[in-house]
Formats: structure tokens, sequence, C-alpha cells
């Protein structure tokens, strides 16, 4: 029977959930730092001398197409918001055979996007140091993959910066450069020895620019609101990238004429930087043309693992690709074969740097018209679990608008990059059918896609989350980790739930690091839930023991601190109930994720520095006024009931006592002392309703006075010093103390 039950908890209370904690700004610098890349300082010399100052008009088709697929990519986003991206939706819209094509096509070209951006970043370093560019390539693509596969925690931000950084520099060069721009060197806008055909022949290799807006679907999982910062981050990165690369094209094209010999160059933005600037300039655009080439690299092989994933989780990619190394949590095979891939690239083309580009923006585009068709599909077919909070302006024009300007820029693709991305395409279809077709369970839309499979579970789930959430219910989130605490935590929580009437949400963090993707983090917890007890069984194990409901949910999330917060704003608990084991110095844990949610979150907040709670006989609550001390009473009186312990409030007075009285005059006077501290003692847990023994103690030391009276099979319940609020403290310096003084447990009280 026991056995039973508690089969019957772990089934129905422990579920896993990704956390969203991405908003509308961090997505949309994931667009615009995969976008703002190598493109801008590699390309614009080599697309100039092909096709004159026309080729702004190249910038901006390629730009508005972009912005058309970013349209109907927000809205199957919306719709399908999970790991994956692109490949996804083709899955889902056209079932496992256009799908396994596809996701190879899209893994395939991350590999040729990230060969081009390392060939730009040797030619950048080689123009400065005069090292060969095809070796500065290699060196740094094997070190950019071994970032990347020790998973360094530090990458979301350092891209940011990175962003920062080269998003500065281009503004400055075009702000600089508007007051030096010739534009009779603009003349003729379509040279008549070019024509039309340049503008055309450039389509092709300006695309691998504009690829970085696709990278927000692949995180929709993340995202926060999908509904609208999903739409608003995909098209406003995409509009202010086109307008950035305009910008700085023309002043390039002001700068030096389209037919000059030294246009042609992969370090043209180098040469004018120098030419405006000096010395300084070169070396401005140096740092620039490097931080873009490798922050765009390390884009792609984050992007490329996410893809792995996705393909092996529906198995149409072998497992062994996508194993997740046991110290470093990184999808580590991946990146290993994504890197060496790149460097096989980096030594066969690295001498054809359009070719690269080509490759990587024919086998983009090729997605990209079938995302814009499977927006009209998925629309069509009106499938059951299919209900986008966004949907595409303008339907079916812009999908059909996106889905044309895609051919067309296909068609002007280069015969041998229409060559081997059909070499790539037939490979991956042959494939299939060789080892996928007669294993694979997906279907496509037009056979209810994955309604048996994935959404009907998920629905079902969702519902079972609903039933056991009434809104009248209290609830009390308790954040487990350690499974030292985990039992002194579950003892606390459930007392204090019993006599609320509240309902416990036990939940566990999962942290992964970027290189991982979050759902590749729930599969692990799943397997090792399987494998072995989780903290999560054990507690909710307990709670069921103790008659208390309790519903535990695993979170993968990149921030501990982050995921509980969220969570809290989601519930607001009456209680978040959290076990700290480590230092209590306030030196010490000003960045921890318990300090974050102290300083943060909005309800009651309760740590517990656990030295043990199996045989509390006396629960002490130091009192000196204030809301912290109050709620501290109030819990105190609420455990005291609980765990048959008697209440004790203690008052503390600073000074020397009765023992180093001199006179009778002077122990008269500390009589007196004492006893008016009772009396403020007493008119407080009047106000509070609560009944203890008053103890006042005088000492010059108010936190060894307290940690002195408990015992060690005391409690001590102490507030939050009321100087927490004016420093955005995490306590007071007498909690600390009296925490790391005493023999016996801690709860520290931090009311809303």
């Amino acid at each position: 029977m026991a056995k039973t039950r508690k089969e019957k908890t772990e089934n129905e209370n422990s579920k896993v959930r990704l956390a969203r904690n991405l908003g509308f700004f961090a997505a949309l610098s994931v667009g615009v730092g995969t976008m703002v890349g190598a493109g801008i300082f590699v390309l614009p010399g080599i697309v100039a001398s092909m096709a004159g100052p026309a080729v702004l008009l190249s910038f901006a088709l390629c730009g508005l197409i972009a912005v058309l697929i970013a349209l109907c990519m927000a809205e199957l986003s919306t719709g399908m918001p999970y790991a994956g991206g692109g490949y996804l939706f083709m899955v889902r819209a056209f079932g496992p055979l256009v799908g396994t094509i596809m996701g190879w096509s899209l893994w395939l070209s991350l590999v040729f996007a990230s060969a081009f951006y390392m060939v730009g970043f040797g030619y950048y370093v080689s123009d400065a140091l005069g090292a060969s560019p095809t070796v500065v390539a290699l060196i740094v693509t094997a070190l950019l993959g071994l970032l990347n596969f020790i998973g360094t925690r530090e990458t979301g931000g350092t891209q940011t910066v990175i962003v920062g950084i080269v998003l500065f520099i281009l503004i400055a060069f075009a702000i600089r450069s508007l007051f030096t721009v010739d534009i009779q060197k603009l003349k003729p806008f379509i040279p008549t020895e070019i024509g039309y055909t340049g503008i055309f022949i450039t389509l092709p290799i300006l695309f691998i620019a504009f690829m970085g807006f696709a990278e927000i679907s692949a995180i929709s999982e993340e995202v926060r609101n999908p509904k609208r910062n999903l739409p608003l981050s995909l098209v406003s990165s995409v509009v202010i990238v086109t307008v950035l690369y305009c910008a700085v094209v023309f002043c390039i094209l002001g700068l030096r004429s389209y037919s000059d010999p030294n246009m042609a160059k992969e370090t043209v933005l180098m040469d004018l930087g120098r030419q405006l600037m000096g010395n300084g300039g070169y070396i401005l655009v140096l740092i620039g043309g490097i931080l873009a080439t490798v922050s765009s690299a390390n884009a792609s092989v984050l992007a490329a693992s996410r893809v792995n994933f996705a393909m092996g989780r529906d198995q149409l990619m072998p497992e062994w690709l996508n194993q997740i190394h046991s110290r470093f949590k990184t999808p580590y095979r991946s990146i290993a074969t994504t890197t060496g891939l790149t460097m096989l690239l980096v030594v066969l083309l690295g001498q054809h740097l359009k070719l690269l580009a080509e490759v990587a923006g024919f086998l983009s585009l090729v997605l990209y018209s079938l995302i814009t068709l499977a927006c009209i599909i998925m629309r069509y077919a009106k499938l059951d679990w299919y209900k986008p909070s966004f949907r595409t302006p303008g339907y079916p024009m812009v999908p059909l608008l996106g889905l044309f300007g895609c051919i067309f820029v296909i068609v002007n693709t280069s015969r041998v990059s229409l060559l081997i991305g059909n070499l790539i395409i037939a490979a991956s279809f042959i494939w299939y059918m060789l080892f996928l077709r007669r294993g694979t369970q997906l279907v496509g839309a037009s056979n209810i896609l994955w309604k048996d499979k994935v959404m009907k579970p998920l629905m079902v789930r969702a519902k079972e989350y609903l039933a056991t959430r009434p809104e009248e219910v209290p609830v009390i989130l308790v954040p487990l980790a350690n499974p030292d605490t985990e039992y002194s935590l579950l003892m606390l929580s459930t007392a204090l739930a019993k006599t609320h009437k509240a309902q416990l949400q036990l939940i566990h963090i999962v942290d992964v690091p970027g290189q991982t993707p979050l759902e590749a983090g729930g599969l692990e917890y799943e397997k090792q839930r399987w494998e072995e007890k989780t903290l999560l069984q054990t507690a909710s194990y307990h709670a069921a023991e103790q008659g208390v409901r309790a519903r535990a949910t695993a979170i993968v999330a990149r921030s501990v601190s982050s995921a509980i917060l969220s969570v809290a704003e989601m519930e607001q608990p009456e209680f978040i109930i959290m076990g700290w084991k480590g230092e209590v110095r306030m030196s010490r844990t000003g960045r921890t994720n318990v300090a974050d949610v102290l300083k943060i979150a909005k309800g009651n907040v309760l740590v517990l520095k656990d030295r043990g709670l199996q045989d509390i006989r006396r629960i002490i609550v130091p009192v000196s006024g204030g809301s912290h001390a109050q709620l501290g009473l109030k819990l105190a009186q609420v455990l005291a009931d609980e765990w048959n312990a008697s209440l004790t409030a203690l008052n503390i007075q600073l000074g020397r006592g009765a023992s180093a009285a001199q006179s009778e005059f002077d122990k008269q006077s500390v009589q007196l002392f004492q006893d008016k501290a009772k009396e403020f003692v007493k008119d407080t847990l009047d106000a509070v309703g609560v009944s203890a023994v008053v103890d006042v103690v005088i000492d010059t030391d108010i936190a060894r006075a307290i940690a002195s009276t408990a015992r060690k099979n005391d409690l001590i319940v102490i507030g939050a010093s009321e100087e927490w609020a004016l420093r955005r403290r995490l306590f007071g310096s007498i909690p600390d103390k009296v925490a790391d003084q005493a023999e016996g447990s801690v709860l520290m009280v931090r009311s809303k």
C-alpha cells in the first residue's frame, strides 16, 4: 500500500516546466546580436563592387523579404513555442520527411555560416598581423568549440556586451562618415555596365547577413508574453538591422567608388576606418570585426546544438549526437561535430568566401520558403492544438509574398552553390529513406499533427494542474535544492500549511548553461527521476504522509533566482520558505539566490538556517517592534502549537545588567528598566494575539545575548532588521550574528 501511494504521489504531483525568463529586449538582442556580425564587416565591399550603389536596394530587398518571413515565423512560434524553431515547423506542417531534410539543411547552413564567419575573422586578423587567414580561422574555431564544450556560464552576458560594442562601432563609423561622404560617388545609382543584374546576383550572398532573426523563434520557449514579444522582437530586429546595414553601406559607397580596385576587399571597412580616423579608426573597426565574427560563429554553434537536440528528440538524428556531458551539462558531441565540420569547410572553401555565404543563404532560404508555406497550411488545416496567439497580418498575401521573395532569391543563386545545396538536400532524403522511414511515428498537419503524441498529453497535464489549483487555497512556495535541509523545510512548511489550510508548491530548479537547450535539461531530469529517487518525489511523499496537499514541479531554467521569482509572481504565495546551509555573513551572500529572492520577492519570505528541527522544545522570538518581528511571533505561535513547544518572547536591552549594579539605586533602576521592557513586550503580544512567556535580558551585545539564551533544542525565530529595506541588504547585522552563533536552528523572517 505504501508503495502504491508513493507512486501515485510521484506521478500526479511531479511535473517539469520550462522557465520563461526572456523579455522583449532580451529576445531583440538575440536577433540583432546574431545578425549584426560578420556579414556587415566582410561583405559590403565585395557586393558593392558587383552591384555598384544599387547594392543598397539589395540590402533593402533582403530586409523586406526577412520581415515577411518574420511575420509568418511569429505566428508559427506562438502556435508551437518549443525548442527547434524552423525545423519544428517543418515536422508539424509537412511531416518527418520534410522535417528531416530541413533539419539537416538548417544545421549545415549554420555550419557553412560559421565557416564564413571564421574565415572573415581570419581576414581581419591577417590584415593586422600578416598571418594566414585559414590558420587563424582554424585556431579560433577550435577554441570556440572548446568554450562551448565546457559550457561557460558567462556566454549570455558576454554576448550582450559584444553586441553593444559592435553596434557602437558601426554607429560611430556611420556618424563620422556622414561628414565626408561624397554623393557624386553614388552616381550613377545603377551603373550601365552592371544594370539590374548586379542587384539580383548579390541577394543570395547578402542573405547570410539576415539569418539571425530566426534564432528568436528557436528560443520561443523561453520568451515571456510570446503574443506580444515574439512578433515584435522578430520584426523589430530585422528593421533595425536593415536600417543599420543601409546606413553603413551608404557611407562606404560615399567614401570609395564602387569601381575602385580596392573596393572588392573583405577588409574595406578597416581601410575606410583608417582613412577617416587614422590608426585609431583602423583599430576600432578591427576590434568590431573580430568581435562580430566570433559572436556570429558562437551564436551559430549554439543554434546548431538546439536543432540537433530537437531532431534527436524526434529520433530523426542519431541519439549518439545528442548525449549531454555528465560534468559540463552540454551537448558535447553535437558541438564537437559542428566544430569539426566548420574547420573542414574552412580548409576546403576558405578561399571562396562568397560561396560559403551563398550556400548558407540558399539552405536557409529553402527553409524560409517552406516556413511561409507552413503558415498557410497550418492556418488552413485548423488543427485543434494549433492556436497561435499572434496571427500574421495581411494573410494570405504576406506569406505568399514571402514565398515568392525566397524563390526569387534562390533563382539568382550561382550554379555551384545550387549544386552543393541540392546535394545536401538529396543526401538528407537518402538518409531518411534508408534509416528513418519505417521507424518514425511522426505525421504531418493533414493527419492531425502530433495530436496524440505531444499535444493531447500536454492538454491533459494542463487540466490536471488547473484542477489541483483552486484560487481560494493559499499557496506556500518551497524551493528545494539540498537533501540535507529538505526534511526540516518540509517539517516547517507542512506545519504552516496545516494551520493556514494551504497547499505546498514544491519546486526544484534544474539550471542549465546557455549551450544546452532547456528541453535537454528537462529530459535529463526525467531520466534521473525514473532511475533514482529525487528531491521532489521524497518531499511529495512526506507531505502526503502529513495530510498536506502538494504540487511538485521541476523547472528548467538559466537562473535559479529568476525561476523562483517567476513562480512566485504567478502563484502569489502566502510564504516563500527557503533553506540556507552556507555562511550567513552579508559579505558572502550578497550574490546568492537567497539574497536575490529576498531583495525582489513581494511576499513573506522565511529563510531557515538548519541545525535540526526534530526535537524542538522551546521557540524564542526576539521582540523589538516592527512588522518582521510581529510576523515572527505569529509564526512562532503556530509552530509551538504544532510541535508542543513552549514560546518565549525575548527582549534585549543594551546595558550592564543587575550584576554590575554598584548601589541599591542602580539595582532599582535596572528593575524599573526591565519592567518597562516587559510592558512593551506584553503590549506587542496583545497586539498580535499571541501568548508567550516574557523574558528581558540586559546585555552589551544584543546578538550574543539572543544566541546565549537559546540552547541546542531551541528554535530562534528572528525578524529581519528594519534597516534591511533601506540598505537593500539580505538581513541586518544582528540576525547575521545570531544565525552564526546560535547552537540551534534559526528562522529568519521577512514580512511583506
